[in-house]
């Protein structure tokens, strides 16, 4: 599917691209070997599209600090010093997912070079949201505001549900989600 939207964006109009990763605590294990894998692989198969712009991000929370979101660059159009920083992505500890959502597309439409291009969201998550003082419903209402949100700022935005992303969660928030019930 990536190679179909590499070949298509050579013709049509620019694309931005974001692709967003749960780096809480609960994608240990195998879920952020694959995560970071279908980064890395989107990576690989969209390099040189010279219409095309690819930001990766990763995120977690209140590791460092009480009731914050911690963002995480691992590819950009101007991040040309680290290639291999996608190997770096690992499970750290909780998850705002509406914050992280809302801050990803706030920079991607700051840094892109085209106001007009398309613009889509991945979102891979392995659950719900869960962080400090952000659970539950609050949590889960505050995420679908923060995705209608950034559909407002021109994105569409998709997630990719795996091991303990639930259909019920998943639909509450994202009106376009997947859940991958086999990462293999």
């Amino acid at each position: 599917a990536a190679l179909d939207v590499y070949k298509r964006q050579k013709e049509d109009n620019p694309l931005d691209v974001c692709l967003l990763v749960d780096e809480s605590g609960s994608m240990a294990r195998s879920c952020m070997s694959r995560a970071r894998e279908a980064c890395i692989a989107v990576k690989e198969s969209l390099y040189g599209n010279d219409k095309l712009n690819l930001w990766v991000f990763g995120h977690s929370a209140d590791e460092t600090e009480r009731n914050a979101t911690e963002m995480y660059e691992y590819a950009s159009p101007t991040m040309k010093d680290r290639p291999l920083a996608c190997g770096a992505m690992r499970a750290r500890y909780e998850n705002r997912d509406g914050n992280a959502i809302f801050a990803s597309a706030e920079r991607v439409t700051q840094e892109s070079h085209n106001p007009s291009a398309n613009k889509i969201m991945i979102v891979f998550s392995d659950g719900q949201p869960s962080a400090n003082s952000y659970r539950g419903e609050r949590a889960i209402h505050h995420t679908a505001k923060m995705v209608k949100k950034a559909e407002s700022m021109g994105f569409s935005v998709i997630q990719v549900g795996f091991a303990g992303a639930y259909g019920r969660y998943q639909e509450q928030m994202f009106d376009n989600h997947i859940y991958v019930d086999n990462m293999d």
